[in-house]
């Protein structure tokens, strides 16, 4: 902490003597010391704002007092950075003091005590056409051990003020969308304007709580950067034409630069909530129940069968056996009935030969086996959701749609996040729908019910939807993943403003007495839960059984084009016959 100390040159107490007693004092306390005596040297700069705190002593009998009391006027100097206290003239009175700083800005953040040897004064006024008041504080500073012991006993200058004395503020707030606002209370579209409505209670207990009262106006934008000035509420505090906005906005770092934030109120989430795709959307269902190892076994085993089979209709044929079927045995007919074995399907070869059959038997019966598995393992896959998209990347290179809620923020975050994969994401999905990626909240969370569609909503309002329109079991599986975190919002008030920290202090003592979660609860809507458990049958579409639509396909073009190349060859013999 610095101290300042403003001295008149020629009194008993500005002796070198005392200064240099005085510097001894503070140095050994670990505190700073600037004394500047009154010789018409310039003034010094009091900035409103600081990394330190800093105590100042003024001697109202220096003859340039007035200059620096207008000075920290027009710096905004007197806030609770500073701690001023004020020496006037023996003589002087209480009256004398008042016509003294009638010009100056000395509001309800600000430190300032007026001692005289008797009697110290808090000095202050609730607003800059209102007149000073001045509070008695207790004893003056006749004696050292007495001012010790008040000065350390005294509450804050925040704490001080509990009385604005019913005076009227300049405020804003914020009904981004006036047809459907109902009045603060209306529980019933939470989803719009959630934080002026879930703001506006708190502040008008603030209001309260203090004893004052709102001019308050209503405008439809919180405020965006237009050729370096701001538009909306930022813009009114900009222009210093209202002193609070009655609402919570993001604490940006472009608006530092125009205004100033009282307190944090509730902390805002932002997600991409989707339905995990099925599995046959990310991949062919029809290869997923057996590992590469048992297809590699089925494969042998069967391919295995045929060739053996082969080899006994040649033994049959080489032996000249009594069977009218060996001559059928070869090797592509054994091929044939390998393939017809592992689909389920029979052959109308029945072999005389013992061993044939046996081996043809075990065939079936080792098809029956793997296609009962099999079976059951699709049923599985069809009913349960794939795991496919856990990161922004898996989202990004995904079959999925995406979307975003219509906000005024919508394109601001994905824009200037840092994140290659949220950038990846914004300009390979979102930017090439242009306008028609950005939807209502009701609109999106009906297409995520669908699945396939992923949307990025602030999780208090999707979720709101979600419980008014979603079955048990539709709530079941949803997912979120976090392209960017959102900074968190505040009531803003105007840059340099004399409420700032007394405002400040009272909302922080709303939220230690929980009335800041009440209102989140109120208006913020949590997680649903699954209270179905997961439960129920998943309909099979045409896009499950789309890999064994394209094998049918595709076997039928390779049929045909086998069917019209023997047509051409059997063409081509004749011509050469002829």
């Amino acid at each position: 902490m610095t101290h300042d100390v403003f001295m008149p040159r020629n009194q008993p107490y500005a002796s070198r003597h005392d200064i240099r007693n005085l510097q001894f004092r503070t140095r050994s306390t670990g505190l700073r010391l600037r004394v500047y005596i009154s010789k018409g040297s310039v003034i010094p700069e009091m900035p409103a704002y600081r990394i330190f705190r800093e105590g100042v002593v003024l001697d109202l009998s220096c003859p340039d007092a007035h200059l620096i009391l207008n000075k920290a006027s027009v710096s905004r100097a007197f806030n609770l950075r500073h701690s001023w206290l004020l020496l006037p003239n023996i003589l002087s009175n209480d009256t004398d003091i008042v016509d003294f700083l009638q010009d100056t800005v000395i509001l309800p953040d600000a430190d300032v005590v007026v001692a005289f040897p008797e009697k110290m004064f808090d000095v202050y006024r609730v607003k800059i056409e209102q007149p000073i008041a001045m509070l008695d504080i207790g004893g003056g500073y006749t004696n050292s051990e007495n001012l010790n012991r008040l000065w350390a006993t005294i509450p804050t200058a925040v704490t001080r003020r509990k009385n604005l004395g019913h005076v009227y503020l300049k405020s804003a707030t914020i009904v981004s969308q006036p047809q459907y606002f109902k009045g603060w209370s209306d529980l019933n579209d939470r989803q719009i304007d959630t934080f002026p409505k879930l703001s506006y209670p708190l502040m008008m207990l603030l209001a309260e709580d203090l004893n004052f009262r709102y001019n308050m106006k209503q405008i439809e934008l919180y405020g965006e950067q237009q050729n370096g000035s701001f538009n909306g509420l930022a813009g009114l505090l900009q222009r210093e034409e209202v002193e609070m906005g009655v609402a919570s906005m993001f604490l940006r770092r472009d608006r530092w630069d125009v205004l100033h934030y009282c307190s944090e109120t509730v902390e805002l989430v932002g997600a991409f909530i989707f339905r995990q795709p099925s599995q046959s959307a990310v991949s062919n269902v029809f290869l997923l129940p057996f590992s590469g190892g048992v297809w590699a076994a089925v494969g042998v085993a069967f391919a295995g069968g045929g060739v053996l089979l082969a080899v006994l209709g040649y033994v049959a044929r080489r032996r000249q056996l009594p069977d009218d079927t060996a001559e059928r045995l070869t090797l592509s007919e054994t091929f044939t009935f390998a393939i017809g074995a592992a689909c389920q399907q029979g052959s109308d070869i029945s072999p005389e030969i013992v061993s044939a059959r046996i081996l043809m038997l075990f065939m079936l019966l080792s098809s029956v086996f793997a296609f009962t598995s099999y079976s059951a393992k699709i049923v599985s896959i069809l009913q349960a959701p794939s795991d496919a998209i856990q990161t922004i990347d898996d989202l990004t290179y995904s079959p999925m749609i995406l979307g975003v809620q219509d906000t005024t923020y919508k394109q601001v975050y994905f824009a200037e996040s840092t994140d290659p994969a949220t950038q990846r994401l914004y300009k390979r999905k979102l930017q090439p729908q242009g306008e028609h990626a950005y939807l209502s909240v009701w609109d999106g969370i009906a297409r995520v019910r669908t699945g396939l569609f992923a949307f990025q909503v602030e999780l208090n309002s999707g979720y709101d939807v979600i419980s008014r329109t979603y079955t048990e079991g539709e709530k079941c599986g949803l997912k979120e993943i976090q392209a960017f975190k959102l900074p968190m919002v505040s009531v803003p008030i105007r840059k340099h403003s004399g409420y700032r920290d007394l405002f400040a202090v009272r909302l922080r003592w709303q939220r230690e007495a929980g009335l800041i979660e009440r209102a989140r609860r109120i208006w913020m809507a949590r997680r649903v839960r699954c209270e179905a458990g997961g439960s129920g049958f998943v309909s099979v579409g045409l896009g499950d059984v789309l890999p064994a639509l394209h094998a049918l396909l595709t076997g039928a073009g390779a049929a045909l084009l086998l069917l019209l190349a023997e047509i051409l060859t059997s063409f081509i013999q004749r011509r050469h016959h002829f």
